[in-house]
């Protein structure tokens, strides 16, 4: 497992080209059955467009691409719009620009200028997160030891649930880069009496700030 981008929503963004207009439907965090229903209902919308081209990376490693000219002279829309997506480092995306025709040829080189520029202006609005490999945890402790750990762990990932009974039962995603940190940190606090037990790794969304 490794960090990757995605974009986090639906986000939406027109440019106008000698008149033509491009518009650009992004949605991101899907598999590769999310992206094809994605752009059936893009279509669906602009069912009287002159062309619906799409580019989508629908994994997390970037095995799983591809794309449509929907029409277009060949090379110069799909193609380039998935070259955007991997230009940004964006996996499980999916993005489908939409041309009303304006009346006047752009030519292969202009197409492929105008379908990029559509994607890139929409990118810029879209919110981009990392999916980071975190470290899920379950730990049984008393409520002393509770209180002792709550506000010094957050350094190191989030608190996921807690459950209060006999002793307190609580889930907690780290990090994957700080177990070892996180699980001495745990023994030194408590001198050792919390029970922690390894779940497994997930993946765990982070928002990148720009």
């Amino acid at each position: 497992m490794k960090e990757y981008k995605f974009v986090n929503g639906f986000f939406r963004e027109e440019i106008e080209i000698k008149r033509s207009k491009f518009i650009a439907s992004v949605c991101g965090g899907l598999d590769e059955d999310g992206c094809i229903e994605f752009i059936s209902k893009i279509k669906k919308e602009f069912p009287d467009a002159t062309h619906n081209c799409y580019a989508y990376v629908a994994d997390e490693v970037g095995n799983v691409a591809r794309f449509s000219d929907d029409s277009e002279p060949s090379g110069t829309a799909g193609q380039p719009m998935l070259d955007t997506l991997k230009k940004n480092g964006l996996f499980k995306t999916v993005v489908v620009v939409t041309r009303y025709f304006g009346g006047i040829k752009l030519g292969a080189a202009g197409l492929v200028g105008a379908y990029t520029q559509a994607v890139i202006s929409c990118l810029s609005k879209c919110d981009i997160f990392v999916a980071k490999v975190a470290a899920k945890y379950r730990a049984v402790c008393s409520y002393s030891d509770y209180a002792a750990l709550e506000n010094s762990l957050a350094r190191f990932g989030n608190i996921d649930g807690v459950e209060y009974g006999d002793c307190v039962t609580f889930g907690f995603y780290c990090l994957a880069e700080y177990r070892a940190e996180f699980e001495n940190a745990v023994s030194a606090k408590t001198a050792g009496r919390v029970k922690l037990e390894f779940i497994g790794n997930e993946y765990k969304p982070f928002k990148i700030e720009r």
